[in-house]
C-alpha cells in the first residue's frame, strides 16, 4: 500500500472512529449475514454524481455524505445531488478531488490538484503555494489525533498553523495508519481498507471488494459489480452503512437489510408461501402453495412432498404435537409427520372436513383443527366436531388460539367464538368489533387478545370489551398475521407490506383515545421481494426460538433476525438544503431580508438517514404562517405564495424509517419585507387621512345639518314678520277702527257706520294679506299686479282714510321693476315704519321718499312723532318686534337700514338696497 493511501485510510478511519462513537453499536452490517444479505444501491453521473470515479468519500457533522470525484466535489442527501466544481465554485482552482478529511472543527477540508480548499461555515478558501504549500498538487489531506491539518504533496507534507501550511521536512505521515490490511492483500493488490464498528476489515482491492470476519475471507457475489469494480474508497457513515467508491462505477452503499428473504429457484410453485412455523429443535417448516413442505436447518433447504409421504403439496396450516411430530394441515386431510411417523386424519376418521385450514396444540395435547365446515377436535382416536349447530358462528374457521388465561378463542368468518365449559360466545361487529372477517389472533403475555381483521384493521380484547385501531392510524385494514418480537413490537403481514408498531404504544392509545401511534412499514428497499405477503394459511407469522419472526409473502418466505427488530433510535439529521425566492436559489444560512415584490418561496430539506432515505418522513412549520404541524409524509419541499410582510421562522423535523424523530430539526428565520404602501409608516398615514376624511365628511354634514337649520329659522322668522306686518297690524287697524265706532255709536251713527265700513275693509285686505303669503309659500312666482310705487301710494292711501293723519309719498328717478324679494322687504318696512308711526309715535306728519338710482333704490319714511330710544335690535315697546323684524328683512335683501329717532325731531328710517 503507497504512503498517499495509508494516509487516506487514515484520514477516513478517524472520522469513522468518531461517527462510530456516536452512533453506538447497535447500527452497522450484520457480520453474520452473508454478503448475499445486503442491501445495495449505486449513484452515477446520470443521477446527479459529476463523475464516475469516486476516489474519496467522508460523512460531515451535519450529516452529509461527500464525494470527491474526478469531476469536482459531490454533496449527497440521500436523494439529490449538489455538485461544486470550478464553474460553479470559483474558489476550487481544480475538479479532481483527491482526499477528504474534517477537522474537530468541522470544517472539511479538501484535496485537489490545484491546492487545499476549505470549507468553513458555508464559505470556501483555498490554499496554494502563496500560503505555505509546497507544491499546487496535492495528493491527500488528513487530521491528526491533536486535531493538526497535514497536506502531503508531490514536493513534501505541511501543516496548517490555523492561517497558512508550514513545510513539515522529513515528516513520514503514512506511518500514522490505523488500519492494516490483512495479511492476504499484502500484494499490493489493496487499495484502501477499513475496519468497521464490528471490527470486520473491508479490503478494496482493484478487482473488487472483500470482507475479512475473524480471518474469514469473503467475496461478493459474482455478477455484483463490487466484486469486479476496482475500490478506491470506503466510509461508514453514522448509521453504520459502508459507502464505496469505484473506478468507474460511481457511488455505492451496502445497507443491512431488516429482511433475509428465501426463494427455490428449482421450484417456482413454492415460492407463494401458505404458512410458516419454527418447532421446538428450532427448524423451521415453510407451507407453500403448491410446492410441498421446506424444511431449513443449519442453513440449509430440503424438501418434503407427496412423494415423501405428503398427502397434499398443498400446506395450509402448520403446528406440532406433544410428542414433537409435525401437524400439516392440507386440503387433503391432515398429516402428522415424525422421524418414523407418516399419519393422515380425514373426514373418515371424523375431521369436520379434509380441507384442514388451522391448527392448534393444547397443553392436554389435543389437537384442534379448523376447516371449512366447522371445528375438529381431536383427543387421541376421537374426533368431535363443532359446527353452527352447536352454537359456533360460522363453520368456516380460521386461527385458533388459548390466551393466558385458558380461554380459547376461534376465529370464524362471522366474528369470534370463546369456547368455555362446552359453549360458544359469539362476538361480532354488534359487540364492538371492526370487522366480522377475523383472519389471525394472538395472544400476548399480559393477557390482551389480538384480533386481525379483513377490512377492519386491528382489535384488542380485555376484560373492558373491544377496542378498535383503524387503518387511520397507519395500521393496514387487511392484516393476515399478527406476531410479537422481544422488544414490544408488534409485527403484522398485510397485503401492502409489513408493519411495526409498539405494544405500549397501542395499549396508551387504547387507554386515551385519539392518541396517536408511531406505524412503520416495511417493504423491497428492506429485503422483501415483494411487498404482498400471503393469507389463507395459518401460521401466516411466526418467532423463533432465536426470537426472529418468520412470515409468508407471495415470492418466499422472509426473515427477520432478532438482532434486526430493535428500532434504530438514532434520529435523522435535518438540513435546509435551499431556498428557493421565485425560482431563484438563495443560501439558507444568508437568507436574511426577503425583498418586497416576491411571491413564492420554497425550501428543500432534507432527513440524512441512508438506510432507506425513501422512507424519511417530514413535517414543517411557517412560524408566522402556520396554525400547526404540516405533515408533509416523505415530500422533500414546502412551497408558499404571497406571504404577508412579516418576521418569519420555518421549522422543519424529519423521522428516520422507523419513526423515531428528531424533535430539534432545522430552523431559518428570515423576515418578509413590505412595499412602502404596506410599512407600519403608511398605513399611520392612510390613517390619519382616513380620520381627516371622516371629520371633512362630519364637518360638511354639520354644515348641511347648520345650513338646514338655519333656513328653517329664517323661514321662521319671514313667517313671524309677515303675520306681525300683515295679520297682525291689519288685527290692529281693525281693531282701532272698531274702538272709534264703539265710541261714536251714541254720538254719531253715521260716524260709527263709516268706521265699522273700514273695519270691513281692513279685516277684507287682512285676508288678502293671509291669501298672498300663503300663495307666496307654495308659488315661486316673482311677478306682481302692480309697480312698487302704485303699491306704496295705495298703502299711504289706506293709512290716510283709516287715520286722518297727513301722510305724503313722493317718487323720485325712472320707475322701474325691482326683485320681487326686494320688493317685498322694502314694502313690509315702509308698512311697519307707518303702522309704527300711527300707533306709537302718535305722528301727524308722516312723509315716504322713493328714489331709483342707477344702482340702487332707497326708501325713507320720516315723521313728526314722539320718537323712542334703544337699538335696532331690541324689542320694540311692550314687547314689540316691529324695529328688528325691519333690521332682518334689510339683512335679507342686502340693504343698509338707517334708523334715527328723537322725542324733538321724530323718526327717520331710511333704507338703501340694490336695485337688482
Amino acid at each position: 500500500m503507497s504512503a498517499c493511501s495509508q494516509r487516506r485510510l487514515y484520514s477516513c478511519c478517524l472520522v469513522s472512529l468518531w461517527f462510530v462513537l456516536a452512533a453506538g453499536t447497535a447500527l452497522g452490517l450484520d457480520p453474520h449475514d452473508p454478503l448475499s444479505h445486503y442491501g445495495r444501491q449505486s449513484w452515477q453521473a446520470e443521477h446527479g454524481l459529476p463523475q464516475n470515479t469516486v476516489r474519496a468519500i467522508v460523512q460531515t457533522a451535519d450529516g452529509y455524505i461527500w464525494a470527491g470525484t474526478e469531476g469536482g466535489l459531490a454533496r449527497f442527501d440521500g436523494v439529490r445531488f449538489s455538485v461544486f466544481n470550478i464553474q460553479s465554485t470559483p474558489e476550487l482552482k481544480s475538479n479532481d478531488i483527491r482526499a477528504l478529511a474534517q477537522d474537530h472543527d468541522g470544517a472539511l477540508w479538501i484535496a485537489t490538484g490545484g491546492g487545499v480548499t476549505r470549507i468553513r461555515n458555508g464559505q470556501f478558501q483555498t490554499f496554494g503555494r502563496e500560503t505555505g504549500l509546497p507544491s499546487s498538487d496535492v495528493e491527500t489531506v488528513y487530521v491528526d489525533d491533536s486535531g493538526a491539518v497535514h497536506a502531503t504533496t508531490a514536493s513534501g507534507t505541511a501543516r496548517f498553523d490555523g492561517h497558512r501550511f508550514v513545510s513539515e521536512f522529513g515528516k513520514n505521515p503514512g506511518s500514522q495508519a490505523a488500519t492494516d490490511c490483512p495479511a492476504g492483500f499484502a500484494s499490493g493488490h489493496a487499495s484502501t481498507c477499513l475496519k468497521d464498528r464490528h471490527g470486520v476489515v473491508w479490503v478494496g482491492t482493484d478487482s473488487g471488494l472483500f470482507r475479512d470476519e475473524a480471518g474469514s475471507i469473503d467475496r461478493f457475489p459474482s455478477g455484483d459489480t463490487l466484486s469486479s469494480l476496482p475500490i478506491l474508497s470506503l466510509f461508514e457513515d453514522r448509521e453504520g452503512n459502508l459507502w464505496v467508491g469505484t473506478d468507474s462505477g460511481g457511488l455505492n452503499i451496502v445497507r443491512d437489510q431488516k429482511f433475509s428473504t428465501y426463494t427455490f429457484h428449482e421450484d417456482p410453485s413454492a415460492n407463494k408461501i401458505r404458512c410458516v412455523f419454527a418447532d421446538r429443535k428450532g427448524v423451521v417448516w415453510i407451507g407453500t402453495d403448491g410446492g410441498g413442505l421446506r424444511r431449513f436447518e443449519n442453513g440449509a433447504f430440503s424438501a418434503l412432498t407427496t412423494q415423501n409421504g405428503l398427502v397434499s403439496n398443498v400446506i395450509l396450516a402448520l403446528n406440532e404435537d406433544n410428542s414433537g411430530n409435525l401437524l400439516a394441515g392440507t386440503p387433503d386431510g391432515l398429516n402428522r409427520i415424525g422421524p418414523h411417523l407418516r399419519s393422515v386424519v380425514t373426514s373418515a376418521d371424523g375431521l369436520a372436513e379434509d380441507f384442514v385450514r388451522s391448527l392448534y396444540t393444547d397443553k392436554d395435547g389435543s389437537i384442534w383443527a379448523g376447516t371449512r365446515r366447522g371445528l375438529s377436535h381431536v383427543e387421541g382416536n376421537v374426533v368431535t366436531t363443532y359446527t353452527q349447530s352447536n352454537g359456533l358462528g360460522s363453520d368456516l374457521v380460521g386461527a385458533i388460539v388459548r390466551d393466558t388465561r385458558g380461554e380459547l378463542w376461534v376465529a370464524t368468518l362471522h366474528g369470534l367464538a370463546r369456547f368455555r365449559n362446552g359453549a360458544f360466545t359469539n362476538y361480532t361487529v354488534e359487540d364492538g368489533l371492526s370487522s366480522n372477517v377475523i383472519t389471525d389472533l394472538y395472544a400476548d403475555p399480559e393477557g390482551y387478545l389480538w384480533i386481525a381483521t379483513q377490512g377492519g384493521g386491528l382489535n384488542r380484547f380485555h376484560d373492558e370489551g373491544f377496542v378498535r385501531f383503524s387503518a387511520a392510524g397507519g395500521i393496514p385494514a387487511t392484516i393476515y398475521g399478527v406476531n410479537e418480537d422481544r422488544h414490544d413490537g408488534l409485527w403484522m403481514a398485510a397485503p401492502n407490506g409489513i408493519f411495526r408498531v409498539a405494544r405500549s404504544d397501542l395499549n396508551r392509545s387504547a387507554g386515551r383515545q385519539g392518541t396517536p401511534v408511531r406505524v412503520v412499514s416495511y417493504g423491497t428497499s428492506d429485503g422483501l421481494r415483494v411487498s404482498e405477503c400471503s393469507g389463507g394459511g395459518h401460521p401466516a407469522t411466526w418467532r423463533d426460538q432465536d426470537g426472529g419472526i418468520w412470515f409468508a409473502t407471495l415470492s418466499g418466505a422472509a426473515y427477520l433476525a432478532a438482532n434486526h427488530t430493535e428500532v434504530n433510535a438514532l434520529p435523522p439529521p435535518v438540513v435546509v438544503a435551499n431556498v428557493l425566492i421565485d425560482d431563484q436559489s438563495f443560501d439558507p444560512a444568508h437568507i436574511g431580508d426577503i425583498p418586497p415584490g416576491r411571491e413564492r418561496v420554497t425550501f428543500e430539506y432534507a432527513g440524512l438517514s441512508y438506510t432507506s432515505p425513501q422512507k424519511v418522513r417530514f413535517k414543517y412549520k411557517l412560524e408566522g404562517f402556520d396554525r400547526d404541524w404540516v405533515d408533509a409524509g416523505t415530500r422533500r419541499s414546502a412551497f408558499y405564495t404571497n406571504l404577508p410582510p412579516r418576521q418569519y421562522r420555518f421549522r422543519v423535523l424529519a423521522a428516520n424509517p422507523d419513526g423515531v424523530w428528531n424533535d430539534t430539526g432545522a430552523t431559518i428565520a428570515f423576515r418578509m419585507l413590505p412595499h412602502f404602501y404596506q410599512t407600519i409608516w403608511f398605513e399611520f398615514l392612510m390613517l390619519c387621512a382616513l380620520l381627516l376624511a371622516f371629520y371633512g365628511v362630519y364637518q360638511l354634514r354639520l354644515q348641511q345639518v347648520r345650513a338646514q337649520y338655519d333656513a328653517v329659522l329664517k323661514e321662521r322668522n319671514r313667517i313671524a314678520r309677515e303675520i306681525h306686518d300683515t295679520l297682525a297690524q291689519g288685527f290692529a287697524g281693525v281693531s282701532v277702527q272698531l274702538e272709534v265706532a264703539h265710541r261714536l255709536l251714541s254720538s254719531s251713527t253715521e260716524a260709527a257706520r263709516e268706521h265699522l265700513d273700514q273695519a270691513r275693509q281692513l279685516v277684507r285686505r287682512c285676508l288678502a294679506d293671509a291669501r298672498q303669503s300663503i300663495w307666496e309659500l307654495r308659488s315661486q312666482s316673482p311677478e306682481h299686479e302692480e309697480e312698487f310705487a302704485a303699491r306704496l301710494a295705495k298703502l299711504v292711501s289706506a293709512s290716510v282714510k283709516s287715520t286722518g293723519t297727513a301722510i305724503q309719498l313722493e317718487v323720485h328717478g325712472a320707475n322701474r321693476p325691482l326683485n320681487k324679494s326686494t320688493e317685498d322687504e322694502l314694502f313690509k318696512i315702509g308698512q311697519e315704519a307707518i303702522t309704527n308711526a300711527l300707533r306709537h309715535a302718535h305722528a301727524k306728519n308722516i312723509k315716504l321718499d322713493l328714489t331709483y338710482d342707477s344702482g340702487t333704490v332707497v326708501l325713507s319714511i320720516a315723521d313728526d312723532g314722539c320718537g323712542f330710544t334703544g337699538t335696532v335690535n331690541a324689542t320694540g315697546p311692550n314687547g314689540h318686534f316691529g324695529l328688528k323684524g325691519m333690521r332682518e328683512r334689510a339683512e335679507q335683501i342686502q340693504a343698509q337700514l338707517t334708523i334715527r329717532s328723537s322725542a324733538e325731531t321724530g323718526t327717520l328710517i331710511r333704507i338703501e338696497a340694490p336695485a337688482n
